[in-house]
């Protein structure tokens, strides 16, 4: 069996599909299943180049294939909206589909070349990495997108049963749907109880307004507790940076709490953060209706998590839920994470234990594994 997972961007841009992507190549690959990467040529998100560049790896390839920005001069291509497409690739990126039995496409943020490939007569797999994004039914843009979205897969993959509703109302069959956690390594991620601060507050993620960056740094002006807060993850809106540039150097000046900003660091590098973390925070306005990878990375290193909506942070078991966009709140479940060693260290076996039963990257890879074979079945056996 051979199979290719397409995605919009691969590394060197860093973010949860992309991770998603290296993991579940390097665990297919382990378990014999041959596996390679397609994505656009870009060293910058929607910033692609018009070459072809092919990489090798221990035991895999990734094709970096030729696009370009019809739209350079615009912030956001007026193809988007409707189609989701920032990019368009070279026409010539179909061709490496003949040589796999299985197309795996992995991330709608552009959809341009799931869009381009529906001629293609293999059995293909959508997966769903941001599936809030396509829930704008009700508007002339949502039901054009939804009518598309639904003829670019034989399965649909989702992180949670929210997102299983939302597909299923754009006219998706249930068959044609799968609920797969997002998997985390935990040979990598794990706890280490000697490395664990009392008074770190981490954030992982990129830079941009729906994550609630602004709302964390507000809630430090309700908190009595003395913090170090460290913010990790690309600048996906440089207007928003700024102001949060400028909140955290006015969190500074008070003298009270501590703000740093490290940027984006090597995936590899982020273990030590988790590990030493006393809490995650995922202040996200619209809630996570999947796990979001960095919920179950720290999780998975026995670290509490306090999010707005997330399946796999079940609230005073593991972490604590609490309203979006509400500083206040996010405050109080902050300062009973802080002033309460007995409670984080509660909630820290239970999170890795969590992780370590339902969503270890070698189950996740081994439920797509059977999901694959089925699908390669049925295309044989239409009427089986």
């Amino acid at each position: 069996m051979k199979v290719l997972i397409v995605t919009p961007s691969y590394f060197p841009i860093v973010g949860g599909s992309e991770i998603l992507t290296r993991a579940l190549s390097t665990e297919l690959n382990e378990a014999g299943i041959h596996t390679d990467i397609m994505a656009f040529n870009m060293e910058k998100k929607w910033k692609p180049i018009y070459s072809e560049k092919v990489e090798t790896g221990i035991n895999h390839q990734v094709f970096k294939m030729p696009a370009l920005n019809p739209f350079p001069f615009l912030q956001v291509s007026p193809l988007h909206p409707p189609l989701r497409i920032n990019v368009l690739p070279k026409p010539g990126f179909k061709k490496k589909f003949h040589d796999y039995d299985i197309i795996h496409f992995l991330g709608e943020a552009d959809l341009s070349m799931p869009i381009l490939s529906r001629s293609i007569q293999k059995p293909k797999i959508m997966h769903c990495v941001a599936i809030p994004g396509l829930g704008n039914r009700h508007a002339m843009m949502g039901k054009i997108l939804a009518r598309i979205f639904r003829t670019l897969a034989n399965l649909y993959i989702v992180f949670s049963p929210e997102e299983k509703a939302v597909l299923e109302e754009m006219g998706i069959p249930k068959n044609k749907i799968a609920i797969l956690p997002e998997g985390v390594d935990t040979e990598i991620f794990h706890p280490d109880r000697e490395q664990k601060l009392n008074d770190l507050i981490l954030f992982v993620g990129r830079i941009y307004p729906l994550k609630g960056l602004h709302i964390l740094l507000e809630s430090l002006q309700y908190l009595n507790s003395k913090a170090q807060v460290v913010l990790i993850g690309p600048v996906n809106d440089p207007v928003y940076f700024k102001q949060i540039d400028r909140m955290r150097l006015k969190i500074n000046a008070n003298g009270f709490h501590n703000v740093k900003y490290l940027g984006s660091i090597n995936h590899s590098e982020l273990v030590n953060w988790y590990q030493k973390a006393t809490v995650l925070v995922r202040p996200d306005l619209i809630g996570v209706s999947g796990q979001g990878l960095s919920a179950l990375e720290a999780l998975a290193c026995g670290t509490p998590v306090i999010g707005t909506q997330n399946h796999v942070i079940i609230h005073n078991e593991n972490g604590l839920i609490v309203p979006p966009n509400n500083p206040a709140k996010l405050a109080e479940a902050l300062e009973l994470i802080l002033t309460s060693k007995e409670t984080r260290e509660k909630y820290g076996r239970s999170a890795a234990r969590r992780i370590e039963e339902g969503y270890s990257l070698k189950s996740v890879a081994a439920r797509l594994i059977e999901m694959y074979k089925k699908m390669l079945d049925t295309s044989k056996n239409p009427c089986t």
